[in-house]
């Protein structure tokens, strides 16, 4: 399994991670998601790698929160595919998951894709609300590829909007703007007081004109590859403690995570980084891929 942190652009704390599903294989090595999901998916093995993935993450989020003072951990994010979505064992798979790893459902954020949720809306929708009375957080993930109308979005028990990265591609170098499309689902999302999260962002301009649009975060390479857990978990401690922080004592969201990762790198080596002091300069702080 492997993390991929999401930033909140306006002061570049790490607010959560996605997890990603990957498969370790002894002569293949590292098998990327697209390669054996859609397998899966076919054979009905989804379900129980998917209650797989639930179990790790959710572990893996109490034990960051364990290890965060004053419990600032970041959410962790799953992705939902159609088959579990549909499964009769989605929630009992959920609260299972949450039980077993101890962990307050208001840290999980499940991940839906927007096509899933339109196949069958009237059942969609049962099946979100009964999601969300286990107190999870639930996301609309690749938003802008689907069709769905304003209406029935407002219907629909979520709280995150993840816009999918085929807008955030046309973004314009020069960070000048975004497309018409990419503001208006901003503004959409900022209106209906959803969370609002770009996908795949890759370069600072990217970064710079959705932030100037009103977008509250995003994930992507520019912020951060997805990493193991050990390698991660340094990063965890130091972005939860910025989370907590004054915007303006904050760099940029790009510095912050390549701070942070120096830091960790250096610490892996036995090296010691001195620790900036307020006032002194900037603070050390740092998908389905």
């Amino acid at each position: 399994m492997h993390f991929q942190p999401v930033i909140r652009l306006w002061d570049g704390a790490i607010t959560g991670y996605e997890a990603l599903a990957r498969w370790n294989h002894p002569r293949l090595g590292l098998v990327m998601p697209a390669d054996f999901i859609p397998v899966a998916e076919e054979t009905g093995q989804i379900l129980e790698i998917g209650a797989h993935v639930l179990r790790v993450a959710c572990r893996q989020a109490r034990l960051w929160r364990d290890a965060v003072p004053g419990g600032l951990s970041p959410s962790m994010s799953v992705n939902v595919s159609a088959r579990q979505f549909r499964a009769e064992s989605l929630c009992a798979t959920v609260a299972e998951a949450l039980a077993l790893a101890d962990l307050r459902p208001e840290s999980l954020v499940l991940e839906i894709t927007e096509s899933v949720i339109m196949d069958d809306s009237g059942a969609s929708l049962a099946r979100l609300r009964d999601l969300k009375a286990l107190g999870v957080r639930l996301a609309i993930d690749d938003f802008g590829t689907g069709y769905s109308s304003l209406s029935y979005l407002r219907r629909l028990p979520v709280d995150i909007l993840k816009i999918d990265k085929s807008f955030i591609d046309e973004v314009r170098d020069d960070g000048t703007g975004a497309p018409e499309l990419t503001r208006v689902i901003v503004e959409m999302g900022n209106t209906l007081n959803l969370d609002v999260v770009a996908e795949g962002v890759e370069t600072a301009a990217q970064a710079g004109a959705l932030r100037r649009i009103g977008c509250g975060f995003a994930q992507g390479y520019h912020f951060g590859r997805p990493m193991a857990a050990n390698d991660i978990a340094q990063v965890v401690i130091v972005g939860a403690h910025s989370a907590a922080r004054s915007a303006a004592r904050l760099p940029t969201a790009p510095s912050t995570a390549r701070t942070a990762t120096r830091k960790l790198a250096a610490a892996r080596h036995g090296a010691r980084q001195p620790v900036r002091r307020s006032g002194e300069g900037q603070s050390q702080v740092p998908r389905r891929g």
